[in-house]
């Protein structure tokens, strides 16, 4: 088959997700009323992201929230993998018509599901806008049945300028007391409050000693965007480093549940508590075109 018929095709099924025609695919996607769509994050790898939003998950589940992760990696079944499932589908699958969206999800029980929706730069950036907003459509279908989307993106910049990142406000970035890791952090504020000054910031530490080493880095960190960046920056708490996180990681399971006395399960419990204490969001509408292209992206590399 020739690359003209697949793109013809992609567009096609794009469509059928979309579930109307072409001209009709509007400019901007509506939330509704009460869904939390967070955007879990880090300006580098090996800062525990994942590990985050598996245990956040499943903290949130315990107390009745119904939780969907958007494993949004590049790669597919990232997090299915980790927790013992199997993601029988992949979304070049849904791209080229052969599934629907919503039969890629996979139950991990508990008021927890999965959408492994991973896409690499290149693959998201060769859709159209308009096929980006049938994709993102078809993604918010899934929102009645969901009280919170957590989506687990690739680390830095590029990663949460495209793909379903690009649907959430409020923004959890997580950093470690590494000094590259907090270096990488600022500069991913930096170009995300540059897109777009909306952007909710909620900065968790994780991985440190104990809960003054995380206090003192935000102020850190506070301190130094509240100089030279204009962006709402709140705390969102600290883990405290623990050896049975990776125990749990052999498992194959959420520390939350395994460990449910843990020391770092403590600090996931007081951040769900955190989180579904706010007063969810309004109906809202999301402009498509704020996703990002390639060329963006290389348009920051040359100017960083």
């Amino acid at each position: 088959m020739t690359m003209s018929c697949l793109a013809t095709d992609q567009a096609e099924s794009l469509r059928r997700l979309a579930g109307r025609a072409k001209t009709e695919v509007p400019e901007q996607l509506q939330l509704r009323e009460g869904l939390r769509v967070i955007s879990v994050t880090s300006g580098k790898g090996g800062v525990g992201k994942t590990s985050v939003v598996v245990n956040l998950a499943a903290s949130l589940a315990a107390r009745g929230e119904r939780v969907l992760i958007v494993d949004s990696n590049p790669g597919v079944g990232d997090i299915c993998l980790r927790l013992g499932k199997d993601a029988p589908f992949r979304m070049g699958q849904v791209l080229s018509g052969e599934v629907p969206l919503k039969d890629t999800v996979v139950e991990l029980g508990g008021g927890v599901s999965v959408l492994p929706a991973g896409m690499d730069m290149q693959q998201y950036s060769a859709l159209s806008p308009w096929e980006r907003g049938a994709l993102l459509q078809a993604m918010l279908r899934l929102q009645n049945d969901f009280d919170y989307f957590l989506i687990d993106t690739g680390s830095g910049i590029a990663a949460n300028l495209t793909g379903f990142a690009s649907l959430a406000r409020e923004i959890m970035l997580v950093v470690t007391p590494e000094p590259t890791s907090i270096t990488d952090a600022y500069a991913l504020i930096k170009m995300l409050s540059g897109r777009d000054s909306s952007f909710r910031f909620r900065l968790l530490i994780n991985m440190c000693r104990d809960n003054q080493e995380g206090e003192t880095l935000f102020s850190k960190l506070a301190a130094i965007t509240g100089r030279f960046l204009q962006v709402q920056f709140d705390h969102a708490g600290s883990i405290l480093h623990d050896e049975l996180l990776v125990e749990s990681v052999r498992r194959r399971g959420a520390l939350y549940r395994l460990f449910p006395d843990a020391k770092a399960s403590t600090g996931f419990k007081n951040l769900a508590l955190k989180i579904n204490a706010e007063r969810p969001a309004g109906a809202g509408a999301m402009p498509v075109a704020p996703v990002a292209s390639s060329t963006m992206w290389r348009n920051h590399e040359l100017s960083s």
